[in-house]
């Protein structure tokens, strides 16, 4: 997502992935399941919950190892020679949190994601808008010293708390910077419209000079390489990412996210990323630009993603039930592609926001609790979307707190 209170940018409900083998968890490698006698319902869930996270006999301690998360053979990924497959959540405000010097609430980010058992957090790895301190890249591109001691600060956090990041590299949408503020650094004042980042020259050297730094820098903390730090799973190229021919048919053809991808992804590895490299895409085939067969076939990227979200309509008897329906679907139906490309698909971003906020909290756990279902079916990683610090206000209705006990229960048992 990374477009606050905007339902315009999510993806449709018919449409959206998955695949591989679920053989590991347990394992201590981020990816347990329920236990034994748990009771499975959304209702048992949340009686047995109690006060909060980390009181539900699903989300059993994790461990991580020091190895890398690599690909093993086609489809499938290994950590110490086990099968591999993500269990985690999304937290944005990570960067922001450290530049207002909270420290105490990325702590507690970190804490939650643990004591839910899903101990991976996706968040991003770029700040170039307003004036935070921990703002990475300033109006011309220029990297920013204490911007970057701040993502410093976050690495080093997670890996105190035994819990590993996915690193967003660019946004498609407007908020924290993104594609268009890269445009207007290279081109200020020539009012080109965001699309140019696909493909204008100056943009993609801005960006490769700028993914080169972060895999390049060395840790002011705890002095590791990020091309070689166990504690980054995967670097993603963009979220969400967007070339609109409608809107710029001079900009954008089929294969423009493609090539992007390609030269991205290429660019990493030059620069000696050791790390899984994911796509960041909402899932889409052929609308807006993105095709997931496309990305697939183009050897740009480890990893497949997908979004799923929607909202209760007025116009469905029983939303709710339509919403578990058509998700299933396109659960399976991306399974397929990724499983023809041979390559794992994360389901990286997912939630349910009902019409009605009094039931919110039933009426999610009852949709994800059928979505991760499926999704864990297909052996597929899942990163529900998203904690903040305790007390955030919640911006988009997306929030999961830890007092949504039937919803942080269906956590961490699927």
């Amino acid at each position: 997502m990374l477009a606050l209170g905007d339902n315009e940018r999510t993806v449709p409900l018919p449409v959206h992935p998955s695949l591989l083998v679920a053989s590991a968890l347990s394992l201590g490698l981020g990816l347990t399941g329920c236990a034994d006698d748990a009771d499975e319902s959304p209702q048992g869930q949340a009686a047995d919950a109690g006060a909060g996270f980390g009181a539900d006999a699903c989300a059993s301690p994790q461990t991580w190892s020091q190895e890398l998360v690599t690909v093993d053979e086609p489809g499938q990924l290994q950590i110490d020679g086990h099968p591999f497959v993500a269990r985690g959540i999304n937290s944005y405000p990570l960067l922001q949190l450290m530049g207002a010097g909270r420290l105490d609430a990325v702590d507690d980010i970190f804490a939650q994601a643990a004591e839910l058992g899903r101990p991976l957090v996706r968040t991003p790895a770029f700040l170039e808008l307003g004036p935070s301190p921990a703002r990475l890249r300033d109006d011309q591109g220029a990297l920013r010293e204490e911007g970057l001691r701040a993502l410093d600060q976050i690495l080093a956090s997670a890996d105190r708390h035994g819990v590993r990041l996915i690193l967003i590299l660019t946004n498609n949408w407007d908020d924290f910077g993104g594609a268009a503020a890269v445009v207007n650094m290279i081109a200020p004042g020539e009012a080109l419209p965001k699309n140019a980042f696909w493909s204008d020259e100056r943009a993609l050297r801005l960006q490769l000079d700028y993914q080169t730094a972060l895999v390049q820098r060395v840790n002011t903390i705890n002095h590791r390489m990020y091309a070689e730090d166990p504690t980054i799973v995967a670097w993603e190229l963009a979220n969400e990412a967007r070339c609109e021919r409608e809107r710029t048919p001079l900009l954008c053809d089929d294969q423009t996210l493609v090539r992007w991808a390609k030269r991205m992804s290429d660019g990493l590895h030059m620069a000696g990323a050791q790390q899984l490299i994911a796509w960041g895409g909402a899932g889409y085939l052929g609308d807006h630009g993105e095709d997931l067969r496309s990305i697939a076939s183009s050897g740009a990227v480890d990893v497949l993603t997908l979004h799923l979200y929607q909202t209760s309509s007025a116009s469905a008897a029983h939303p709710a039930e339509a919403a578990i329906a058509a998700g299933e679907a396109t659960l399976r139906e991306r399974a397929r592609v990724a499983a023809e490309a041979q390559l794992p698909l994360w389901l990286e971003e997912v939630n349910w926001k009902p019409a009605e906020t009094s039931e919110r909290d039933g009426e999610r756990s009852r949709v994800l609790s059928a979505w991760l279902s499926v999704a864990d079916s297909l052996g597929m990683g899942t990163l529900p979307w998203m904690i903040g610090e305790r007390g955030r206000t919640d911006h988009d209705g997306y929030l999961i707190r830890p007092d949504d006990l039937a919803t942080t229960a269906v956590l961490r048992c699927q």
